[in-house]
Parts: C-alpha cells; structure tokens; sequence
C-alpha cells in the first residue's frame, strides 16, 4: 500500500515469485495444529469463510500497512533503550 497503484502490481508479482509458498503453507499449519484445537481451528475456518470475515481479511492489509510503521517505530525506540539501559548497567558495574 505504500507503492503508487502502477508498482504494487509488479512488486506483487516480484516478491511472491521468490517466496516458497509450500514451505511457509507447511510451517502454517504445523503451528495451527501445534497451537490450537480442532474447535478453535474450525472456528477461524467458520469465521474467515463467513461474509463479515472475508471483509477483515480484505481490509486486513490496508490496516497492517497503516500500524506497521508505528510498531516498528516503538521496536526500535524499545530496543535501543533497552541497549542503553544495558549500557549504562555494565558501566556501573
């Protein structure tokens, strides 16, 4: 969403010829059933198959495109005052 409309389609296209959609499709499911229940797995298929659920997941990117700057904005605040802090720690040690 950060591209003009004439590149999303090429960038698109760039980046899913390099992603290995089987493997990530394997490491998915593996940690679906890893991590939840056959109720709960059926629940998500239930919501994301119905109408209003299908609406999230097409505005899904947009919203990601919009919060991701800000998460990676306070990750990086986060990790170097955390250096700082470790810093200023083995100084006064």
């Amino acid at each position: 969403m950060n591209l003009p409309v004439e590149q999303r389609q090429e960038f698109k296209d760039l980046l899913t010829k390099n992603v290995d959609i089987a493997a990530l499709e394997k490491e998915t499911k593996e940690a679906m059933v890893k991590h939840f229940t056959a109720d709960e797995l059926k629940a998500l298929a239930d919501f994301y198959g119905s109408l209003v659920g299908k609406s999230v997941m097409k505005k899904f990117g947009m919203y990601m495109a919009e919060v991701m700057p800000a998460i990676q904005a306070e990750m990086i605040k986060a990790q170097t005052k955390a250096s700082r802090e470790k810093k200023e720690d083995e100084t006064r040690q």
